[in-house]
């Protein structure tokens, strides 16, 4: 995962690997990724032999992000470490020209992303120590809070591992504690994606596909959300029509009536 994570890094397109907000005034998917990486939590970040209860961590440093972005760069990297894709997956992603619309897929859940840090030049922080004194042990207490309940789903789990499971029915049955079976369950990574995973997988990119930036941008033009865009650098030769209006006996379009604010006072 960790050398996949670093086919991220540099200048691209993004519209396959976030939620395209279009519909904001977002046309321009182009970002730029400092550095992306997995490692181990704790040691360091060293690397250990497969445990299901060790924790990785992504971390990602770029200039700006789209809507949802981390959160479906996080998924992919999810199907790659289970084997279920190939890392030139994300290459192929980021690829827009050969692939300008983005297969459907799931995105990881939301509660483990935290923006923990930004950077601004000429710029220093300085803390209340009340404040600082506050924030330092309420934190304090919610890691006592969620440490025990981790120690206590674990000696749980522990506890269910010795349950006596029968191998089979019928004649030639045999007792086998569940922490014998083979292989063994391991289904905490389902908890970190959203929806209802699949019986049978399909590759990313033989999905069906979701609707082209051009598609979506000509969607919101028609509804009047956005104004029709202008301009060089825009993607691909659009050329929609302009929102739908009042029309004359000309049949030429009319401007769509504004709502203005005003302030009676």
């Amino acid at each position: 995962m960790d050398t996949a994570a670093q086919r991220y890094v540099g200048t691209h397109d993004f519209r396959n690997l976030c939620k395209m907000d279009v519909a904001n005034g977002v046309l321009n998917f182009q970002r730029t990724i400092l550095s992306a990486r997995v490692t181990w939590v704790d040691r360091g970040g060293e690397a250990r032999p497969r445990d299901p209860f060790q924790l990785c961590q992504f971390e990602v440093t770029g200039q700006a992000f789209l809507y949802h972005q981390v959160r479906c760069m996080m998924a992919v990297l999810f199907l790659i470490g289970q084997g279920m894709e190939s890392p030139d997956v994300i290459d192929e992603l980021l690829n827009v020209e050969k692939n300008p619309r983005k297969p459907q897929y799931s995105m990881a859940v939301e509660f483990p992303l935290v923006l923990y840090n930004c950077e601004f030049p000429d710029l220093q922080w300085l803390y209340d120590p009340e404040v600082q004194g506050f924030n330092v042990t309420h934190l304090q207490q919610l890691w006592a809070s969620h440490a025990v309940k981790t120690h206590v789903l674990r000696d749980m789990l522990a506890g269910l591992d010795a349950a006596p499971i029968v191998t089979r029915k019928g004649p030639g049955s045999s007792l086998v504690p569940w922490g014998e079976l083979q292989p063994p369950l391991h289904s905490q990574i389902s908890g970190f994606v959203e929806g209802v995973q699949a019986r049978s997988y399909k590759p990313l990119l033989a999905r069906p596909r979701c609707e082209g930036l051009e598609a979506r941008i000509e969607h919101f033009v028609r509804r009047g959300r956005i104004e029709p865009p202008q301009g060089p650098g825009l993607p691909g030769d659009w050329a929609g029509e302009p929102p739908e209006g009042k029309r004359g006996s000309t049949g030429a379009p009319e401007q769509l009536p504004k709502r203005i604010c005003m302030d009676t006072e």
